[in-house]
């Protein structure tokens, strides 16, 4: 008894430091553990100690801090993760705490009553001994009489003072019966328990405190223990007996019951106790008991006792494992025919395993995830924690734990992870920038993102307010269709605007947004495609309509005004033969040059209109341009202009049409001569660079103004004044180009000069 005593008390002093300890470690597993996992579960285990805390309410007070850790968990956990599925399983743990705690309150109360009953029995028998030992001394006292009267009465009221005293202050029911069974005494506790007054029951049948159906029985089991040899009979030896209030109300009641005999009469005292509260609590513990059964064989998954072997050998195992593996309690504990153990996938048991003896050594629960073969041959994927028990020595006695499917879990994970891997592929390789904005400010952005507003990384785009990536001209148009989305539009149509990189350069894009919530709240995908090279085949689309169209033109011209110049041109040269008057000659000779000179233009047209196609071989560039300046030779010199060669010695070979690559360089040479009319510096660079070689023609003329730089490939378009140019020369040359397979580049400042570069493919990239 003293060694039971001794364990209560260790286990009530170690009790209040497990709960907090148990308590902060689950919490640290919640928090490290995915969201889906349900750790809150293991609330539970601590939730089970208060059973030993001698307050009361402390499951009630523990329910409600795993309440507030185990939401507050999932408030603090990050931002992916499948939420309806976490928030059941918080729920389901959620209602297991509070479903033991409430169970554990109705335990801990009945307890209480029931050792308040105790205390309350043990009084009465003490009250019972009291009052038999009072009435010896009664018995006594009188027999002394006769030595001494006086004496003995003084003693008999003394004893009879102290028996009345101990009747009437006990708080049993105490009722004194003569031989026929009516009553003599009826004490005060007898009055509140009958709700009957003294005055009322003295001289009343006993029958009358007993249900109807038990007064004879009961008669004959009084007559019965007055003939036998017994003096009395203890509390509970009696069994339960039904009690008759004055209002009708039967309750049940425990009795004691002893008789003596005084004067050759027999009189019985009865000890009664109202035991309703108790059998209250009783009915309450087996309701909680049966409650917690049932709770046990509802869990999803199943309890355990085992052994800490290889085969984790049950020695209890609910009804859930059934269910879990398909095998019944019984093969596992009656029969012995099966062991969990040995249906663990052989791959995961001796994991399992050295995490068992792991946590065992280090005196702390255990937790992993493992597979088990069922008996239908399927693999389930199952969770269990559980720890250690240990004997007073510090030995091992046995592990005890929980166990429960996660399979669909798994299996949920799994697809959540593909899932997850596919939208990341998608949106990682998709051809479209994509941004998400919330709370005005971008907080995800793809690697197409990235690259189009001509950044590195994502810290450089993200947390910058939208607005700031957009063009100023458009901020409108774009505020507005944030507007919408956030007021419940799910979708706004294409739109094409303008954004800013990082740079500074502005960028033509077709934007299309709409509008999601997560977790997090609502926000704004956004999805951008760089239009800028489409607008730009657009405009050489059109330019190359307006050139189909004046190739027409060109040569309708070319028949119509081509015949009528030659014969205006026939005749004034005729003319000026003949006639001998100056300012006739000098009129005939403008008339000549101006037809010419639409001449010119005609054939010009023709060569941009009807360009033949190149006839393309290996070609020495070196060669045309030495060529060509020979031919510039005394023009250079009559204009002041000095000439650096710069002509790499051996140069690869291009692809290109003789002819043409002659027409190109005359035609830069041609411009640059005559951006210098005051004479200055022409520098003439042949190189290779990058499997191309690359042609440089620079002056150090006029220059051209910077607005105007951008349009001199256009057909027309010239700087020179009028009637000094076509404006088709560059058009042209940069036509024959292009056919190449070739670029043509233009830098430029006003007053500075102006620089060609020319790159042509290499003869052996053909």
């Amino acid at each position: 008894m003293d060694h039971v005593k001794l364990v209560d008390r260790y286990v009530m002093r170690a009790v209040p430091w497990m709960i907090p300890f148990l308590t902060i470690g689950i919490l640290v597993i919640d928090l490290l553990a995915p969201v889906g996992i349900a750790v809150s579960i293991l609330y539970v285990i601590p939730i089970l100690l208060t059973l030993f805390s001698p307050r009361v309410r402390d499951p009630l007070y523990f329910s409600a801090a795993a309440t507030v850790l185990t939401w507050i968990d999932l408030l603090v956990k990050p931002v992916g993760v499948p939420i309806p599925y976490a928030v059941s399983n918080r729920a389901l743990g959620t209602t297991l705490i509070w479903g033991i705690a409430i169970g554990l309150i109705q335990y801990k109360r009945t307890q209480q009553e029931l050792k308040s009953a105790r205390v309350e029995q043990a009084q009465a028998e003490g009250l019972m001994m009291a009052a038999q030992e009072a009435r010896y001394y009664a018995d006594r006292d009188a027999v002394r009489a006769a030595v001494g009267r006086s004496e003995a009465e003084e003693q008999l009221l003394i004893s009879r003072l102290r028996l009345e005293s101990i009747i009437e202050s006990a708080m049993d029911a105490i009722i004194t019966v003569d031989e026929e069974q009516r009553a003599v005494l009826f004490n005060r506790a007898a009055e509140q328990m009958f709700g009957c007054s003294t005055r009322e029951a003295i001289g009343q049948p006993l029958d009358r405190f007993l249900p109807a159906r038990f007064r004879e029985a009961h008669h004959h089991h009084v007559q019965g223990f007055g003939e036998s040899s017994l003096t009395s009979r203890k509390m509970g030896k009696l069994g339960t007996v039904m009690g008759l209030r004055s209002n009708g109300e039967e309750f049940p009641i425990e009795a004691a019951i002893s008789h003596i005999v005084v004067e050759r009469k027999k009189f019985y005292t009865v000890i009664l106790r109202d035991i309703t509260e108790r059998k209250q609590a009783e009915e309450t513990i087996r309701e909680g008991e049966r409650q917690l059964a049932t709770l046990i064989g509802n869990l999803p998954g199943f309890v355990y006792r085992c052994n800490n072997d290889r085969d984790r050998t049950f020695e209890y195992v609910s009804e859930g494992v059934s269910d879990l593996t398909g095998y019944t309690v019984d093969e596992y504990l009656a029969q012995r025919s099966i062991s969990y153990g040995e249906k663990m996938r052989p791959d995961d048991r001796e994991h399992v395993w050295q995490e068992v003896q792991t946590a065992l050594e280090q005196h702390r629960p255990f937790e992993m995830t493992y597979r088990v073969l069922t008996k239908s041959g399927e693999v389930k994927w199952v969770w269990e924690r559980g720890e250690g028990i240990y004997r007073l020595d510090g030995s091992l006695n046995y592990l005890e734990g929980f166990v429960t499917d996660v399979t669909e879990r798994k299996r949920a994970e799994q697809l959540l992870r593909q899932s997850e891997e596919s939208y990341r592929r998608l949106i990682a390789f998709s051809p479209y920038a994509i941004l998400v904005n919330r709370g005005d400010r971008i907080v995800f952005a793809n690697d197409q993102a990235i690259k189009l507003f001509g950044g590195v990384k994502a810290d450089e785009i993200l947390g910058t307010p939208l607005l700031d990536l957009i063009h100023p001209d458009c901020h409108a148009v774009v505020r507005q269709r944030i507007h919408e989305l956030l007021e419940g539009r799910q979708v706004v149509p294409v739109t094409e605007e303008q954004i800013v990189r990082l740079d500074g350069r502005s960028l033509d894009v077709e934007m299309s947004a709409t509008r999601f919530t997560d977790e997090e709240g609502p926000a704004i995908l956004a999805m951008l495609r760089d239009v800028s090279e489409w607008k730009r085949l657009q405009e050489q689309l059109r330019k190359t309509e307006r050139i189909a169209e004046l190739g027409t033109l060109a040569s309708g011209m070319a028949h119509e005004i081509g015949t009528p110049m030659n014969v205006i041109l026939g005749r004034a040269e005729y003319l000026m033969d003949r006639v001998t008057e100056e300012p006739i000659k000098k009129g005939l000779q403008t008339i000549v040059t101006q037809v010419e000179r639409i001449t010119k233009v005609m054939n010009q047209l023709l060569s941009f209109a009807r360009r033949k196609a190149p006839e393309r071989r290996p070609l020495n560039i070196r060669t045309v341009i030495e060529d060509g300046m020979e031919m510039f030779e005394e023009r250079l010199a009559q204009s002041l202009i000095k000439v650096e060669l710069i002509l790499a010695d051996h140069c690869p070979l291009v692809l290109a049409d003789p002819d043409q690559m002659s027409q190109i360089f005359i035609n830069l040479v041609m411009n640059a001569v005559h951006a210098m009319p005051d004479g200055g510096t022409l520098r003439v660079a042949l190189m290779a660079e990058k499997q191309m070689v690359k042609l440089t023609v620079a002056d150090t003329g006029c220059g051209i103004p910077r607005a105007m730089v951008t349009k001199i490939f256009e057909p027309f378009f010239t700087t020179k004044e009028f009637g000094k140019g076509t404006g088709l020369g560059l058009t042209v040359v940069k036509g024959i180009i292009e056919e190449h397979q070739g670029s043509i580049a233009v830098e430029s400042e006003e007053g500075k000069g102006t620089t060609f570069k020319v790159l042509l493919p290499l003869a052996s990239t053909s």
